[in-house]
Formats: C-alpha cells, sequence, structure tokens
C-alpha cells in the first residue's frame, strides 16, 4: 500500500542523536508514512541502528552508500520515495508528538513550525501560524531569509512536483536553498500547520566556523543560487532584495580570505554582478551601506 508521507533522513555518524530522531518519527501520531534511512558512509554506528529499526518497523527502509554528502543522501531518498508528500528530517533533529500532518491540505507546500533547541534549551524558532491567508508569493517575501524557507526540513512536498528536482551535490552550502527555490518555481498556493514542530539542534560553531570558504567557491555558490532565484522570483513576484542577503551571508563566510585582501571581494567582477542585480529593489538605507562598504571595503 502506497504510504501518505514519505519521511527522508540522511544519516552520516549520527549514532548520539540517531535514536531520538527516528524514535520521534515513529512514535507520530499519524501513522500512514514510510520512513527512508540512507546511511551515507557512516563510520560510527550508525549502520547497525538503521538496520534495528529496519528489523523492528516495516514502515522502515534502509539505505547504506558511499558517503557523498548530504545532498547525495537525499536525493538517493528520493528515488525510492513513494508517498504522495515528502518531508525531510536530519539525523541530529527530531519532531514533536503531532508533526506529521492528520488530514488533507490543499496546497503545493506546507510550512510546519520550528523550534532551535541549545543543551536541550530551547531558544527562538518560528511559528508558521504568521503565514495564514498570506498568498505563497507574500509568504517567501516576508521569511524568506528565516530557517523555514532556506532549507528542506519542517515542511511538506508534492512528491509529484518535486519531479526532476534534486539537491546539487557539487554544493556544499546554499544546496538546500537551491532545491526549495526550485520547488518553490512549480507551486502556486501554500498551506501552514502550526501545531505541527520541527526541533532543530543548533551548534554553538558560528558560520564562518561551519561554513567558511574562500571567495571563488562563495561565487560559484551564489552563481547557482541566482539561477534558482531568478525564475522563482519571477514566478512569485519576489523582490531582487531577497537575493542580496544570501550575498551578504557568502561575504560573511568567506572573510576570513577577502580580509587580507579586500580586492578579493570589491575588486570581484561577478561580485559587482550580483549587487547590480539587486540594486534596482534595495531601499535607500541599503544602497548607502552598500556604497558605503566599497569606499570604506569593510
Amino acid at each position: 500500500m502506497t504510504p501518505y508521507i514519505s519521511v527522508i533522513i540522511p544519516v552520516y555518524n549520527a549514532e548520539a542523536t540517531l535514536n531520538k530522531c527516528v524514535d520521534s518519527v515513529l512514535m507520530q501520531q499519524f501513522s500512514d508514512f514510510e520512513v527512508i534511512l540512507v546511511d551515507d558512509g557512516s563510520k560510527d554506528g550508525s549502520f547497525q541502528i538503521c538496520e534495528e529499526y529496519a528489523r523492528k518497523d516495516n514502515r522502515v527502509t534502509v539505505i547504506h552508500k558511499e558517503n557523498g554528502g548530504v545532498s547525495s543522501a537525499r536525493n538517493r531518498g528520493l528515488e525510492i520515495a513513494k508517498g504522495k508528500w515528502v518531508t525531510f528530517v536530519d539525523s541530529d533533529d527530531y519532531l514533536g508528538n503531532v508533526f506529521l500532518p492528520n488530514e488533507e491540505v490543499g496546497a503545493d507546500i506546507v510550512f510546519g513550525s520550528y523550534l532551535n533547541v541549545i543543551d536541550a534549551r530551547e531558544v527562538g524558532g518560528f511559528s508558521s501560524k504568521v503565514m495564514r491567508e498570506a498568498s505563497l508569493g507574500d509568504v517567501v517575501a516576508r521569511y524568506g531569509n528565516d530557517t523555514i524557507l532556506r532549507g528542506p526540513c519542517a515542511k511538506w512536498f508534492r512528491r509529484d512536483l518535486i519531479g526532476n528536482i534534486r539537491f546539487p551535490e557539487d554544493m556544499k552550502v546554499g544546496e538546500d536553498t537551491c532545491f526549495v527555490w526550485q520547488y518553490l518555481s512549480r507551486c502556486q498556493t501554500c498551506g501552514v500547520l502550526p501545531q505541527s514542530t520541527y526541533y532543530v539542534r543548533l551548534s554553538a560553531m558560528t558560520s564562518e566556523q561551519k561554513y567558511g570558504m574562500r571567495v571563488d567557491y562563495a561565487v560559484q555558490s551564489l552563481t547557482r543560487l541566482k539561477a534558482a532565484f531568478e525564475p522563482m522570483a519571477a514566478h512569485l513576484g519576489v523582490k531582487r532584495s531577497l537575493f542580496f542577503s544570501f550575498v551578504g551571508y557568502f561575504k560573511l563566510v568567506s572573510s576570513d580570505e577577502w580580509k587580507r585582501n579586500r580586492a578579493l571581494w570589491y575588486g570581484n567582477h561577478s561580485i559587482k554582478e550580483f549587487y547590480r542585480y539587486v540594486w534596482p529593489d534595495l531601499s535607500v538605507k541599503q544602497k548607502v551601506r552598500l556604497v558605503m562598504a566599497f569606499l570604506l571595503r569593510k
């Protein structure tokens, strides 16, 4: 029998958190789902943990593969997913008891809520109830910078609309946003289930420490993101100023390199083109700050 929802969980060296993650899925009040555990070449006890869940619960399918990164693991899960809807859960996160919807939602994408957790303490999050009555274009315009729209978790995708969309396997930062933006380009409507809570375990590491990169890699990533952003923005009527924040993010995570040679950022032709692209939709304040940044090179 075809499951209503496919839950895809990429796994890599997650033995410390995997039990809580999978248990939180299997204990959902709604039970018409399949769980796809994709072991991405783990070196710890994750292999055995995955196999044990598959042995105990016939809703669980396990794939073991060579290490290829989280995108390749998610893509492998998509290849065998059977549900009408698809949702993604990271192996260090977990779900509230009523995360999976037990009702039909007439929409192309459905947003839940999330709570950030550090050492078992809740430290903020996002409730999708603020999205009620808003069009999909308004939702993206207002909350496009938030985690709820930057990554694939805490939401549900229609498998038939996903079609051939896959996570870019050659990107280490921004690949999840590429996937979401490409999917949004195919959507007309959105729904919300605010009571569906996804718990995100946060790291104490800063973005620079976790995702630090060279300027040339930042440019490559922004180029891929822009290619996904443009059709989505045109489809939903989203202003280019949203992309401006992503340029700022990649400026931050590549700052270790360009702060030693400011020309690497401010003299880069591609970087200048990104700023020219967003310029028409920037506010006066944003334009002033951008001009000052180029004058002072900081």
